[in-house]
This record gives structure tokens, sequence and C-alpha cells, in this order.
């Protein structure tokens, strides 16, 4: 008992610290002739440093750089909570209401603390706008001081909060990263909302109907994803409802089946890496590890299969593996360029081409044609400054020809949805 007494003393004496060290980097800048303004997440007990703070932190400094426009921006690392200091040319009472707003407003922002300052003292919120508990209707300042709570259930309460925004969030993501790509247009011999294309038994709105199918399954990919090391076995069978899914909803017409294989992969280990903090090269590589595992007897002993998929067929003339083959090396068609070129819709679509062994290519034609697309997309490259009427013949010619480069229309999507998760990881 005299050892727990010690322990909850020296974390009190340590978050002690931590404030008046936050206090005294608030009157460092307090001179300034802007506002300043601390963020800092709203987690009770201690450590308060962990997965869901570093997270709420983050997705919130992006909040106040997009929202807000600091003049400038200081990071701390502390024992009361790692926190931001930010100056803004704002009055104080503006910058006030706005941040209410963003407390009030955005799903977590209860998690988090916006305090505007007047020199040293924070300002206050009306009485009226007081916070509530997390878990009842009391008022939170109540609740902290009267420990109305176990402090594991409030901070199971954040956490669940906190990665059911990441699995929506990401799931809108990359739902609309799959309808962004449909809407390119010229966009060769793919379906877009102008036309068909070069298929006559599908348009825009199957597209559409499978997107709005995969929804459940990709939060299913998320869901895997917070707990990876338990679900991995899971993913191909999500992956294989996912494809009935679509399949159901487009009258067994096939819009999507790649980009099923491609999110099954990628959206499990994005979420286990928004969670672990780690890097998108570390998330691309430990997809790649899972993938090469999972499909490495894919294509053994098909002379003994009586009946070859198209897929197989392929492997077996040409050694081509496919969206899989892609996939387990780790998406080299998009990062043998991406983010260092600065490309339109066109371009990344044209470098995609210009990399990808398109089996969906191979499929309609054969490989010469393949590689003339590759040769033709690489001349397109050469372009300087891109030349849009180049691009839209070959397009119609395309067309035309019945060249309808599907594996790199789902590529492009998944470069759209990387593009749009910079907020969550880098």
């Amino acid at each position: 008992m005299r050892e727990l007494k010690h322990t909850k003393t020296a974390i009190r004496r340590l978050i002690l610290e931590a404030k008046e060290a936050r206090l005294q980097e608030i009157k460092n800048v307090s001179n300034s002739p802007y506002t300043a303004l601390t963020l800092k997440t709203n987690y009770p007990g201690f450590p308060k440093n962990n997965v869901v703070t570093r997270f709420l932190l983050n997705l919130f400094h992006h909040q106040v750089q997009t929202i807000l426009d600091p003049i400038e921006s200081y990071y701390f690392e502390s024992n009361d909570g790692n926190y931001y200091i930010f100056l803004i040319d704002s009055d104080q009472t503006t910058l006030k209401n706005q941040t209410t707003y963003i407390e009030n407003t955005h799903q977590l922002g209860r998690f988090i603390d916006l305090d505007v300052y007047d020199h040293t003292q924070p300002l206050s919120r009306a009485v009226s706008e007081q916070r509530s508990c997390y878990l009842c209707d009391q008022s939170g300042h109540f609740c902290a001081r009267n420990q109305t709570h176990p402090l594991d259930e409030l901070n199971r309460f954040i956490e669940y909060k906190t990665f059911d925004y990441i699995k929506n969030a990401l799931t809108e993501l990359a739902l609309e990263a799959l309808r962004k790509e449909v809407y390119v247009y010229p966009k060769f011999g793919l379906v877009s909302h102008i036309d068909s294309g070069a298929h006559k038994d599908m348009d825009i709105s199957h597209f559409l109907k499978s997107i709005e199918a995969l929804k459940p399954y990709f939060l299913e990919f998320l869901e895997a994803g917070i707990t990876l090391d338990k679900n991995l076995h899971r993913l191909r069978d999500i992956g294989k409802e996912a494809e009935k899914a679509m399949f159901k909803a487009t009258g067994n017409i096939n819009t999507h089946k790649g980009a099923i294989f491609i999110f099954g992969a990628f959206l499990p280990f994005v979420m286990d890496g928004i969670i672990h903090q780690t890097s998108l090269k570390e998330v691309v590589f430990n997809m790649q590890t899972f993938v090469q595992d999972i499909t490495k007897d894919d294509f053994e002993d098909l002379s003994q299969k009586e009946t070859l998929t198209p897929g197989e067929i392929i492997y077996q003339t040409y050694g081509l593996k496919g969206i899989r083959g892609e996939v387990s090396k780790g998406f080299p068609s998009v990062f043998s360029w991406y983010p260092n070129k600065a490309y339109n819709h066109y371009q990344k679509l044209g470098a995609i081409m210009a990399h990808l062994e398109d089996t969906t290519i191979i499929k309609r034609h054969n490989y010469s044609v393949l590689k003339e697309v590759k040769n033709d997309m690489r001349d397109l490259l050469k372009e300087e400054p891109f030349n849009f009427e180049y691009y839209e013949a070959l397009s119609k010619q395309y067309k035309e020809k019945g060249i309808s480069p599907g594996g790199s229309a789902d590529l492009l999507a998944l470069t759209f949805f990387i593009e749009s998760i910079e907020t969550y990881i880098k």
C-alpha cells in the first residue's frame, strides 16, 4: 500500500512539473503580437501518451493548420500529455469561438483541449458551454473531481470512439477514391461517367452499385487491422465475401475484383500502421510480406488441373502473376514515381500503365498489345508540358481497339486513396 501511495505521489509530482513547464513555454510566447493557442489531448489517468493520444494530437494538429492557419507552431513532449503551442493572427474572442466550435462539432473534439490564452491565462468557456462527461449527463468537471467513473472505462470509451472514427473515415476515403477513378475522363477503354469505354456489358451504374456494396467489407478489413496479428487468417475470407457482394450488386459483372484484392491487402496494414505509428513505407513492406506468404502456392501444380482460370493461363504462358504479383512487390507501378512526380490524373494513370504488367489487357488481347501500351505511355510521359491532345488521341484509339487497362484503373484508385490519407500516415 505504501509503495502504491509513493507511486501516486511520484506521478502527481511529474504531472505538476509538466504543467509548470507548459506554463513557462506559454509565458515565453506571451509577448508575441499573436494569440497563443495550445492543443493537448483530454485523456484521463497516466501515462498520457499512447497510440490513441498520438493519433488525436496528429489529427487535430492538421485541423488547426488547415482551419486556423497559424503563424508559428511548436511541439513539446510532456508527462502531462504531449502538446502544441500555436501563434495565430486573430483576436482572442474570435479564436475562442472557433476552437470551441471545433471541440463541439468534430466527432473526436471532446477528447482534445484547445485553449486560447490571454497572456498566461486560458480563456474559459461560458457556463452554458461547459463540456459534459464522456459517459453520463453530468459535467465533465464534476465527474473528474468526484472520480465517478473508473479510468479504464473512460479510456476504453476514448479508444473505441477513436478507432471507430478512423475505420469510418478510411472507409469513406477508400470508397471515394474508387468513385474518383470512375469519374476520370477520357480514360482509354475504361468505364467512366461519360461512356462505357470498350465495354458493352457495364456502365457507371454498375461501378457505383459495386462501390456501395463494398462498404461493409472495407470496414471489416480495417476492423481486422486493429488487432492484425489475430486477424490475418480472416482477410482472404472477407475478400471472398466482398466479391460475392460485388457480383450480387452488379448482376454478376466484375467491376472491382482487382480493387478488392488491392484494398483488402492494404487497408488492414494501414490501420495497423496508424495504431503503431509506422511509416507508409513500413506499412507497404508489412503488407508485401503477408501477401507473398498467402499467395506463394497460388500458381503451384497447374499441370494437375483440368481447367485453368484466365489468370493461371497467363501465368503459365508468360510467368505474370497479375495484381497478386503487383501487390506482393509493394505496388512498384505506383511507388516507382509517387510521390516525386507532380502529375495530373491523366499522367498518374499513364505512369501506372507504363510500369504495370496489366493482365487485363492480355486477357482481352495479347502480350504484344500490352508492350505497345507501355511504350505509348512512356512516350506520353516524356511530353513536357503534358500533351493532352496526344493523350486524348491515344485514349480514343484504345477505346476503338477495345484496350481497357482495368488493373491500372484499380491502382489509380489506390493512388488517390494514398494521397488522401496523408493526415493519418506518412
